[in-house]
């Protein structure tokens, strides 16, 4: 990868020399240093504060650094963020995996939009793409490590929380709009619409679409034989388990489309307001399958989306804020969700599911004095909801009963199938918390709060967190943390069934050689995280920050043998007779470590104005205890994670042109596979690591008209993500050896701004 490192210092210097000169309108160049890395938040305490005295690491990204940036998804932005790491393109349901520290997933964090969640409120793994809206950000607030004891469960590995624009200064109306198009056949569009009618109410109107036809990866790794579709024009796949010629039609070209859009609107009356928003994803299903077992199709994909109502209000009574919310959520897994490959024979077969939450929250914070500032909330928060299913022969029809056949049981003397078992889960939630900040001098504040709630599914949970911030002086800030978190058990996970019927007697009897059955049993996993961080101010335009963390996970969600642990099954589902049973228990621990070195720089070059950033992340870690069944002991590395990443970029604004070129460096990436056992370690397979050049250019045409271009994978790298059961060692084997990510591609767009 170092051969690259030249080039991409070349190529930024290159970009800073060549700007033309001209007169600059930007809030960024009237921002010190001081000001962007000290910018307020509310995400770590739930109370606005500076960024510098909140006792987590918070990272922020505001609205011009969005807009410079040309981010067109909050995936764009959280690749560029020290400590993540993301693997795209990897997984039906999801597409992507999120890692923060080590901790893989997006179900071990979740998104909010003004401190109301966005992602699936039963805590589904969704896509991290266009369907989460940047457009309307004022700053979007990143808060890395536990927050269980403010937030309750998921809040894990972090919190994103996208902050909106408030109602404008003046009753004009103000709109903002874009549209982009490029290579691949993508386009985004964005409209944001504000109107103030007068000091006491306004409104806020807000949408984004996007579609990308993706690029043909069978042609862009045509070496590659698993990628390989020339066996499509014949209608016959050449699986793991042999030849399969499915009956149902499927293009004879490499297609895999994704669509995204999101909306959302908010009325503002004096200190009330009413907030709707909804978002959708379709993608394609057979990422990470070899086309050989998985039929890459337009028409087969995951359709998925989220939509809430929120009703808030907020008064202040003396020395004593209150905030009331209500909100409903509701979560679709759409019908006519389906899968194509060699475990459905090649034939569609279909998912389903909903999940539906209604929760109360009322917060109240008191600040006797200047010293002292305390916050105290409760919750109450009900679910419905109906986990994935089974591999179904046909879409649900959700206008009637909610029932279908399970795939692959139709035959001569029972031609109706077997009747899908769905599971519906009604259970509820309450928690409390309350936390004290407290300041006896200017240099120091300590926090210290706890939340806890009794869930009617997995009982108690208790979650402390501790924080001490000390400003050693006016340059150097010291922090040292300790939080605590939990994942609830996603009914998801709890409820899943997968699996095959076989029949030898043309349906009389059925019996099955495994399958994964439910475990309403399983608990939550657990984190403890002890955290140390710096930031010295080298001169007032140079910043230092190192932090250090060490998180400790136990009651782990792992695979296990139905009879040797949980026997709920005996080796019968349904009556019918089962080879072997799996289901998820709660099974090891794991230790991750790590830190990161950040360098933030504000200088100028006449009037060339720059802030420049850059980052060095180690992650490390180890998981103990027994796997997919096994008893014993043993210690591996944990898969999903590069132990080195780096990340470097710089924002240049000279008059009238913006540019932003970003480069991603990621090292070795662990895969799940086994390579060899040393001792008690047990090492994992590796593929190699990568280098993207990313790159965004801005020329303000007007006051109210700008263009824009992007450049992803400048240097045109091929390279490959990591992804679930990955094992290089296995020839015959339905999965990629990595999947393979996009080339260089390139999209213009157009930004109108009115007000």
């Amino acid at each position: 990868m170092n051969k690259f490192l030249p080039s991409i210092l070349v190529f930024i210097l290159m970009c800073i020399c060549k700007i033309s000169s001209g007169q600059s309108d930007s809030l960024l160049k009237d921002m010190s240093l001081e000001d962007l890395l000290n910018v307020k938040v509310t995400t770590a305490s739930r109370t606005l504060q500076e960024q510098n005295l909140a006792p987590a690491k918070v990272t922020v990204i505001t609205k011009d650094q969005i807009k410079m940036r040309n981010y067109q998804s909050l995936l764009d932005l959280i690749n560029d963020l020290p400590g993540f790491k993301i693997d795209d393109k990897i997984y039906s349901g999801q597409r992507n995996s999120v890692t923060i520290r080590g901790i893989q997933g997006q179900q071990n964090f979740f998104i909010l939009l003004d401190g109301i969640k966005i992602s699936s409120p039963t805590n589904e793994a969704l896509p991290i793409m266009e369907n989460y809206p940047l457009h309307l950000a004022e700053q979007v607030e990143i808060v890395y490590g536990p927050a269980s004891a403010l937030y309750g469960a998921d809040a894990v590995s972090g919190v994103i929380n996208i902050i909106t624009k408030g109602l404008p200064s003046t009753n004009k109306i103000v709109v903002d709009a874009s549209a982009t198009g490029g290579m691949y056949g993508y386009i985004n569009s964005t409209l944001y619409i504000a109107k103030k009618f007068s000091d006491r109410s306004g409104f806020v109107l807000s949408g984004q679409y996007s579609q990308d036809q993706q690029p043909d990866l069978s042609k862009l790794y045509s070496n590659d034989t698993l990628l390989s579709v020339a066996h499509y024009s014949t209608g016959t796949f050449n699986t793991i388990f042999g030849p399969m010629t499915p009956k149902t039609p499927f293009s004879s070209k490499y297609e895999a489309p994704t669509k995204a859009y999101n909306v959302y609107g908010a009325y503002k009356i004096d200190n009330a307001t009413i907030s709707f928003f909804t978002n959708y994803t379709k993608i394609p299903n057979s990422w990470s399958n070899n086309t050989h077992n998985a039929v890459y199709d337009k028409d087969v994909y995951m359709a998925q989306s989220v939509s809430g109502v929120a009703a808030s209000l907020k008064r202040t009574f003396n020395k004593v804020t209150s905030g009331s919310m209500l909100t409903g959520t509701y979560y679709n897994l759409r019908p006519e969700s389906n899968y194509r490959n060699l475990y459905t024979g090649m034939e569609p077969a279909y998912k389903y599911a909903m999940s539906l939450s209604v929760k109360a929250e009322q917060q109240f914070d008191y600040a006797p004095s200047d010293k002292l500032n305390m916050t105290l909330g409760f919750n109450h928060e009900r679910f419905n909801t109906i986990p994935q299913s089974a591999d179904l022969i046909a879409p649900v029809n959700t206008q009637t009963n909610i029932e279908g056949t399970y795939m692959g049981t139709t035959s001569y003397y029972r031609p109706g199938g077997i009747p899908a078992q769905f599971y519906h889960v009604i259970y509820q939630n309450t928690g409390a918390f309350l936390q004290a900040q407290y300041s006896p001098s200017k240099k120091i504040n300590f926090t210290l709060g706890a939340r806890y709630d009794y869930n009617s599914r997995y009982k108690e949970t208790f979650n402390p967190r501790f924080g001490v911030v000390y400003n050693a002086s006016s340059r150097t800030t010291f922090k040292a943390l300790y939080g605590s978190a939990f994942m609830a058990p996603p009914p998801s996970t709890a409820y899943v069934t997968y699996g095959s019927f076989e029949t030898q007697d043309s349906g009389k009897t059925y019996s099955s050689t495994f399958l994964h059955l439910p475990n309403p049993g399983l608990r939550p996993l657990r984190s403890q995280n002890f955290e140390v961080s710096v930031r010295q101010y080298l001169t007032d335009n140079l910043v230092l920050t190192v932090d250090g963390y060490y998180t400790l996970l136990r009651s782990l969600f792992a695979f296990a043998d139905d009879n040797a642990t949980t026997q709920l099954y005996n080796n019968m589902f349904q009556g019918i007779p089962v080879g072997y049973v799996e289901v998820f228990v709660n099974e090891g621990r794991q230790r991750n470590y790590g830190g990161t070195f950040q360098l933030n720089l504000q200088h100028s070059f006449g009037s060339i104005l720059l802030n420049t950033y850059a980052s060095a992340s180690y992650t490390e870690g180890r998981r103990y205890g027994a796997t997919n069944g096994a008893v014993g002991n043993y210690e591996t590395e944990i898969a999903f994670i590069s132990p080195f990443m780096a990340r470097i970029g710089t924002d240049v604004r000279m008059g009238k042109f913006t540019i932003s070129p970003r480069a991603t460096i990621i090292g070795r990436q662990n895969l799940p596979g086994i390579k060899d056992t040393i001792g008690s370690l047990v090492r994992l397979q590796t593929i190699p690591g990568y280098v993207l050049l990313n790159v965004a250019l801005r020329y303000n045409i007007g006051k109210k008209l700008s263009a824009f271009a992007n450049v992803s994978n400048a240097l045109d790298q091929r390279y490959r993500a990591v992804s679930y059961n990955m094992d290089l060692n296995k020839t015959t084997t339905d999965l990629l050896h990595g999947q393979p990510q996009d080339p260089l591609r390139v999209t213009l767009g157009l930004n109108l701004s009115l007000n």
